[in-house]
């Protein structure tokens, strides 16, 4: 590549923790040494980001591996090509009043809304455990909403995502207890780097440029958590207000980083076992139409291997 390569990312949401390491390739110079001139813009959710990816606005995102599916199986020209976070979905409670498994929640109120992904894949924990759903109690706040019907007391359980909500919750005060969906049998994959698969085909360098150097600042970010988010806040420094909220979302974020299909091997590497799984859940309690050819969605060519 002649000087730098130009190239766009789109973050699935508005900044959170898991986000910093991003930020720290661009401050580090990690992308400008592969030979890359990145610039980072925030989502407004996986399933329009994803849309905006495929379209080529925006060649490479940040999304979560369920709507990349949902869109390639639309005709979406979308490939994953690098995983980073799974089984983040976790079931929130009080600690003073824990819920420590799924049958537990028979009898309580909780608060999702409906076209959340933690809310849709609820119904896969409660099947996988032999949870009686019509004995829960379901609050479909709006959008975004869920905190507050927890902080409020109106709900006594939520299904959210360990490395957002969890330190969202315990900076308004609330002392809590979680466990993990994939504790209790349900294993999915969740946010990973995504590309426009034409893009992909045209750019191999830059593709394979470009995951190396994320895949190299979240293990940078794990030595130096603090390092990571102070270099966040200089890039964006209207987030310094949420530090704290920052810092603990990224360190939820660390143990997701493998998946027992891939324990002990290279970081980002994606394993056919983890999306065929990862697709059953949708097929099963997520709404999709019908399944998508494994070798379709993803490629380990760009991982390091």
């Amino acid at each position: 590549m002649r000087g730098l390569f130009q190239q766009t990312v789109r973050l699935d949401w508005a900044i959170y923790g898991s986000h910093a390491p991003f930020y720290m390739a661009l401050d580090e110079k990690m992308y400008e040494k592969a030979g890359l001139d990145v610039s980072i813009g925030e989502g407004q959710g996986s399933a329009t980001v994803a849309k905006i990816v495929g379209q080529g606005n925006d060649p490479i995102g940040f999304i979560d591996f369920t709507s990349t599916i949902r869109a390639v199986e639309q005709g979406i020209p979308l490939v994953a090509i690098g995983r980073v976070i799974s089984n983040v979905m976790c079931i929130i409670s009080s600690a003073d009043a824990p819920i420590r498994a799924p049958k537990e929640l028979e009898g309580k109120v909780v608060a999702y809304a409906p076209a959340e992904s933690t809310g849709q894949m609820l119904a896969a924990l409660l099947q996988q455990n032999n949870v009686d759903a019509s004995k829960i109690n379901v609050l479909n706040p709006a959008t975004g909403a869920k905190n507050a019907a927890f902080l409020q007391g109106r709900a006594e359980a939520i299904p959210a995502n360990v490395n957002v909500q969890v330190a969202q919750l315990e900076e308004q005060g609330a002392k809590l207890y979680y466990f993990l969906f994939s504790d209790f049998g349900v294993d999915m994959m969740n946010n990973g780097i995504v590309a426009n698969a034409n893009w992909v085909q045209q750019n191999r360098d830059a593709a394979k440029a470009f995951v190396r150097a994320s895949l190299d600042a979240f293990k940078a970010a794990q030595e130096d958590p603090e390092k990571a988010i102070d270099l966040l806040i200089k890039r964006v420094p209207q987030q310094a207000r949420n530090k704290s909220v920052l810092r603990r979302q990224l360190e939820l974020t660390f143990p997701s980083l493998e998946t027992r299909s891939t324990k002990g091997r290279p970081f980002g590497l994606m394993a056919n076992q983890d999306w065929h799984q990862t697709q059953l859940l949708l097929l099963k309690h997520g709404g999709l139409p019908k399944a998508v050819e494994l070798s379709k969605l993803y490629t380990n060519e760009f991982v390091e291997l």
